[in-house]
């Protein structure tokens, strides 16, 4: 029996991990996080106070953060 297959070689996990991120690069998702309700109120005053939305403020804190 041979230990060989016929078709199209299988990708490893990794790569199929980093092709679904480098596909998902315009697609918005949701994303769900725990916080208090005293920070949410926060950001949400902030959000109010600078004419912005809560999901603008979180981008551009995560953009920074992964800048560094």
């Amino acid at each position: 029996m041979s230990i060989l297959k016929a078709g199209r070689p299988t990708t490893s996990k990794k790569e199929k991990a980093l092709a679904s991120v480098q596909n998902t690069q315009d697609e918005s998702i949701r994303m769900n996080v725990n916080i208090s309700k005293s920070f949410h109120k926060k950001i949400k005053q902030r959000a109010l106070d600078e004419d912005t939305t809560v999901t603008d403020i979180v981008m551009k804190a995560l953009k920074e953060y992964l800048s560094k």
